[in-house]
């Protein structure tokens, strides 16, 4: 059973919003906002929302209002995300005290997936502890799975960077638009010193690799139902291919 047949079932859904509720409320920090938020690629909702992430540093008593609100939007637009919340590290052991049928949706040996954030987490922390949790899913889950992480992941870092640089960016812009934009327009990569030519042939080849992997995400792995799935090797290649475009913005920006 998947978890959108589960949660077909009116009652259950209503009590499964209900149970992460009030996990949330009790366990989460702001932190962990901003880590799952970039993790599910639900940064922009998570932080653009007026109270969530306020009404909890106040202690305000609207906060439960606004994570009912937040899960009421993950269940409408992405039960994959609704899945993260099951599987995090501080709410699966509370979920399961409520309703111990919610194991079915509890991955096992992903230990290190679900470990505990440090405290004053960066977008390039969270992209980082990402790129290395990709390498455990692949041995635990099988290759595709981390493929999809990935691209959902850097999506959010590239969003997250135009951003904070005040760099205007469409809604629905996708992994390629984005990066293309951060090159165009970030201020730390309008000049690369004396090699700049060189490098800007690099970084169009790494354009190419978004544009690749944005494809990849989409046919070759478990983002969309597909019968041609990548295989390990090719999997391999795609993540050591995020890294290789992480480890330089990230030396760029400085974080």
């Amino acid at each position: 059973m998947t978890l959108d047949d589960y949660t077909t079932d009116p009652k259950k859904r209503g009590s499964l919003i209900l149970a992460l509720r009030r996990t949330i409320v009790s366990e989460f920090t702001a932190e962990d906002w901003k880590e799952f938020g970039y993790l599910s690629g639900h940064t922009e909702y998570i932080q653009g929302h007026k109270r969530l992430i306020r009404s909890l540093s106040w202690g305000d008593e609207d906060y439960g209002q606004c994570v009912l609100q937040t899960l009421e939007h993950l269940f409408r637009e992405d039960m994959v995300a609704v899945e993260q919340l099951i599987n995090h590290a501080k709410l699966t052991s509370l979920l399961l005290r409520d309703s111990a049928e919610l194991s079915i949706f509890v991955l096992s040996g992903l230990e290190s997936v679900k470990s505990e954030a440090p405290t004053g987490l960066s977008s390039g922390d969270v992209v980082l502890r990402a790129l290395n949790d990709a390498e455990h899913l692949m041995q635990v889950s099988g290759p595709v799975s981390a493929v999809d992480r990935l691209h959902t992941v850097l999506h959010g870092y590239f969003r997250s960077l135009c951003i904070e640089e005040g760099i205007a960016v469409a809604d629905d812009a996708s992994l390629t638009a984005l990066f293309k934009i951060l090159r165009q327009e970030h201020s730390v990569l309008q000049s690369l010193g004396s090699y700049d030519k060189d490098l800007v042939r690099v970084l169009q080849g790494f354009a190419q690799a978004i544009y690749a992997l944005n494809s990849l995400r989409n046919n070759g792995s478990v983002a969309h139902p597909s019968e041609d799935l990548l295989g390990e090797a090719e999997a391999h290649l795609a993540v050591n291919a995020s890294r290789t475009i992480f480890n330089y913005i990230s030396a760029k920006v400085g974080h």
